[in-house]
């Protein structure tokens, strides 16, 4: 097999599966709807530096060399914004599905992985940016992760910040990726990267400690005020962030940082990521996202502003993964005793699909002692039993593989019991 690359065992499928509904069901009660695009783009469209440099050295370029695997589900979707002009906008779409990147393998990071994404195009309001965040972490939550937290920035806030401390303007976007790698490299690395940009004596080592400082959201909003020249406007939109996502009664902390920048060149407003922590300690990333006004506009004459979330399935199944899995989707199983009754079996299953009730049925030439130990392996909760007494008496048999008992009834009583 591949590196970076898996296989999932049906119980791993449908707890994969599972998360993918739970979050698109989320996605649909705000509003969005599904979108579906190639598992390839033309090289012209991934190459259109809306990543910047260095991601496009992770595309996996088809042997013609002019098509790609997608990188991600946000640069496919501008390219189908920018083709159709009749979209009414706001346009709201959620798109769940596989993307490839060609970095190496580790844990938590795969080359092929799943990705779920929330978008809103033609919106500069910040209640864009806020949807788009509180429908991803209202899907989190339905999945049963309470302790997360939300990092927010923005990227016009930051590079006030950076210029306030020295770094030249056409030095911005190289001093943004050397913050954002601040969580993978040493701090003395960051501080040597960002000393080359800024020669100043001690800038660099004082924009650190500016983004670094603890407080609250408030008191480090107020010290931006009170230190950044030009920041008036960029602090009152992230205070309109804030105030707006308070009023979603989100369950996960929500955390202005500074040291969030997105390596992606495509944003370029607020930005943001979703992490589980755990015993103190803060998990990778299991979601992210940003505004990203200019992109659109790689792929067509018009600028359309949009912003959006996406939401690391890949990741999110890693940290479930060691809940409680279902083998099988059947919530009962149809045995029978004797080929005699196969056909009535038969029939008890198709009543019993037909309502609705998910069902297994024997398939082999198996005594009752062995389908009941496969009903068992598989986890199923309910058991059929078919023999000549219950066909010759139109009732089965329905017995509780938890607790052992059983009762003559008949199908439709089944039926609405199962049901």
């Amino acid at each position: 097999m591949p590196r970076g690359v898996r296989d999932f065992s049906p119980a791993e499928a449908i707890s994969l599966r599972y998360i993918c509904d739970v979050v698109e069901e989320v996605f649909k009660r705000f509003g969005f709807y599904p979108l579906e695009t190639p598992a390839m783009e033309n090289m012209s469209t991934l190459n259109s530096k809306a990543y910047g440099d260095e991601p496009t050295k992770e595309i996996f370029v088809m042997k013609d060399e002019q098509t790609g695997l997608r990188y991600d589900l946000t640069v496919p979707l501008a390219r189908y914004v920018a083709a159709n002009k009749d979209l009414v906008l706001p346009f709201k779409r959620y798109q769940i599905g596989n993307a490839w990147r060609r970095d190496e393998p580790q844990k938590m990071r795969y080359r092929e992985f799943v990705q779920a994404d929330v978008d809103i195009v033609g919106s500069s309001e910040a209640e864009s940016d806020a949807e788009v965040i509180a429908a991803a972490a209202m899907g989190i939550e339905e999945l049963g992760i309470r302790n997360y937290v939300v990092l927010v920035n923005s990227r016009t806030l930051l590079k006030q910040v950076i210029l306030g401390f020295g770094v030249p303007a056409d030095k911005e976007t190289q001093a943004i990726r050397i913050l954002d790698k601040l969580q993978k490299i040493k701090k003395d690395e960051a501080l040597a990267q960002l000393s080359a940009l800024a020669p100043a004596d001690q800038s660099a080592e004082k924009l650190l400690g500016f983004v670094e400082q603890a407080g609250s959201n408030e008191e480090k909003l107020q010290r931006v005020s009170a230190n950044i020249e030009g920041a008036k406007d960029a602090v009152e939109k992230m205070q309109e962030l804030l105030a707006l996502l308070s009023a979603y009664k989100l369950n996960g902390r929500i955390v202005f940082d500074m040291t969030l920048a997105r390596g992606f060149d495509y944003y370029t407003g607020f930005v943001w990521e979703f992490a589980v922590e755990e015993d103190g300690k803060r998990l990778p990333s299991i979601g992210s996202g940003g505004r990203y006004d200019n992109l659109i506009g790689l792929y067509s004459k018009k600028s359309t502003p949009a912003t959006g979330s996406s939401l690391g399935v890949s990741r999110i199944f890693d940290i479930l993964n060691g809940q409680k899995q279902r083998k099988t989707y059947a919530k009962a199983f149809v045995a029978y005793i004797g080929q005699q009754n196969r056909e009535y079996a038969l029939s008890a299953a198709t009543a019993l699909r037909g309502s609705g009730v998910y069902v297994d049925m024997n398939v082999g030439d198996r005594n009752i002692s062995k389908q009941l130990e496969y009903a068992s392996s598989l986890g199923i909760g309910w058991v059929l039993i078919m023999g000549d007494k219950e066909r010759e008496a139109s009732k089965t048999k329905l017995r509780n593989m938890e607790s052992g008992e059983e009762e003559l009834i008949s199908i439709q009583e089944a039926i609405e019991k199962l049901k």
